[in-house]
């Protein structure tokens, strides 16, 4: 084997090792700053969500919240969408209510009057 080619054959078992790493074993994503945003408002309103609910979980939930707004659904339609989304451990309403409106504030705010 010639030396270019075992370079070559380095770099790209290097570069392999690099994306399983990264793609299986590397530290997760930071949150953004609406993330970060979102999930300080969503534990003040509801101290106690922690207990029952991931950040990442708050995450996605509050992400959702924004797709059925974006979808035309109420406020209504969206908390009980949102309920059965959740499966049978379910967010009190007032936590949830909480995720929804810090979802609006933190991704979505175009659909403040929603909430209000």
């Amino acid at each position: 084997m010639t030396a270019r080619r075992r370079r070559l054959r380095s770099l790209a078992i290097g570069l392999a090792a690099s994306v399983v790493a990264v793609g299986c074993g590397g530290p997760p994503p930071a949150p953004s700053a609406a993330d970060a945003a979102f999930l300080s408002a969503v534990h003040t309103g509801a101290p106690d969500i922690a207990s029952y609910r991931s950040d990442a979980a708050l995450v996605r939930l509050g992400h959702a919240a924004c797709d059925g707004f974006r979808s035309g659904v109420s406020y209504t339609t969206l908390a009980d969408r949102l309920a059965l989304l959740q499966g049978s451990h379910t967010l009190p309403s007032d936590d949830l209510g909480t995720v929804i409106t810090a979802a609006v504030q933190a991704y979505c705010p175009q659909y403040a009057g929603k909430v209000a």
